[in-house]
Protein backbone atom coordinates (compact mmCIF):
# COMPACT_ATOMS: atom_id res chain seq x y z
CA UNK A 1 0.00 0.00 0.00
CA UNK A 2 1.26 3.46 -0.87
CA UNK A 3 2.07 6.03 1.79
CA UNK A 4 0.21 8.64 -0.25
CA UNK A 5 -3.01 6.62 -0.45
CA UNK A 6 -4.55 8.33 2.57
CA UNK A 7 -3.93 11.88 1.35
CA UNK A 8 -6.83 13.77 -0.20
CA UNK A 9 -6.54 14.59 -3.90
CA UNK A 10 -7.27 18.11 -5.04
CA UNK A 11 -8.26 18.31 -8.69
CA UNK A 12 -7.20 21.97 -8.82
CA UNK A 13 -3.62 21.30 -7.73
CA UNK A 14 -2.08 21.45 -11.24
CA UNK A 15 -3.72 24.84 -11.85
CA UNK A 16 -2.44 26.12 -8.52
CA UNK A 17 1.10 24.92 -9.23
CA UNK A 18 1.13 26.46 -12.71
CA UNK A 19 -0.20 29.73 -11.29
CA UNK A 20 2.63 29.75 -8.76
CA UNK A 21 5.15 29.13 -11.58
CA UNK A 22 3.73 32.04 -13.59
CA UNK A 23 3.91 34.37 -10.58
CA UNK A 24 7.50 33.31 -9.92
CA UNK A 25 8.50 33.92 -13.55
CA UNK A 26 6.79 37.32 -13.54
CA UNK A 27 8.66 38.32 -10.37
CA UNK A 28 11.96 37.03 -11.76
CA UNK A 29 11.48 39.00 -14.99
CA UNK A 30 10.20 42.15 -13.25
CA UNK A 31 13.55 44.04 -13.40
CA UNK A 32 13.87 43.32 -17.13
CA UNK A 33 10.29 44.34 -17.84
CA UNK A 34 10.62 47.54 -15.82
CA UNK A 35 13.94 48.37 -17.47
CA UNK A 36 12.58 47.93 -20.98
CA UNK A 37 9.37 49.80 -20.15
CA UNK A 38 11.35 52.76 -18.76
CA UNK A 39 13.87 52.49 -21.64
CA UNK A 40 16.84 52.70 -19.29
CA UNK A 41 20.38 53.02 -20.48
CA UNK A 42 22.17 49.64 -20.74
CA UNK A 43 18.88 47.73 -20.75
CA UNK A 44 20.49 44.77 -22.54
CA UNK A 45 23.15 44.56 -19.84
CA UNK A 46 20.36 44.57 -17.30
CA UNK A 47 18.67 41.75 -19.22
CA UNK A 48 21.79 39.56 -19.36
CA UNK A 49 22.79 40.35 -15.77
CA UNK A 50 19.36 39.43 -14.45
CA UNK A 51 19.34 36.18 -16.40
CA UNK A 52 22.80 35.18 -15.19
CA UNK A 53 22.80 36.52 -11.63
CA UNK A 54 19.14 37.02 -10.78
CA UNK A 55 18.88 33.60 -9.16
CA UNK A 56 21.27 34.70 -6.40
CA UNK A 57 18.80 37.16 -4.93
CA UNK A 58 21.47 39.84 -4.58
CA UNK A 59 21.74 40.06 -8.37
CA UNK A 60 17.96 40.30 -8.64
CA UNK A 61 17.74 43.09 -6.06
CA UNK A 62 20.53 45.02 -7.83
CA UNK A 63 18.82 44.56 -11.21
CA UNK A 64 15.52 45.78 -9.75
CA UNK A 65 17.26 48.79 -8.17
CA UNK A 66 18.96 49.64 -11.46
CA UNK A 67 15.73 49.22 -13.44
CA UNK A 68 13.84 51.59 -11.16
CA UNK A 69 16.45 54.26 -10.48
CA UNK A 70 18.68 54.31 -13.59
CA UNK A 71 18.67 57.21 -16.01
CA UNK A 72 16.55 56.85 -19.07
CA UNK A 73 18.24 56.43 -22.41
CA UNK A 74 19.02 59.67 -24.18
CA UNK A 75 17.12 60.01 -27.40
CA UNK A 76 17.97 62.52 -30.08
CA UNK A 77 15.74 65.57 -30.12
CA UNK A 78 12.77 65.33 -32.43
CA UNK A 79 13.28 67.06 -35.74
CA UNK A 80 10.75 69.57 -36.83
CA UNK A 81 10.04 69.41 -40.50
CA UNK A 82 7.51 71.03 -42.78
CA UNK A 83 7.84 68.27 -45.33
CA UNK A 84 6.64 64.83 -44.32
Amino acid sequence: MSALAGLPYDANMPAIVWSMYLVAVALYCAPMLIGFARNVEYKWGLYVGNLLLGWTGIGWVYALYYAVFADKERSPPARLSLIQ
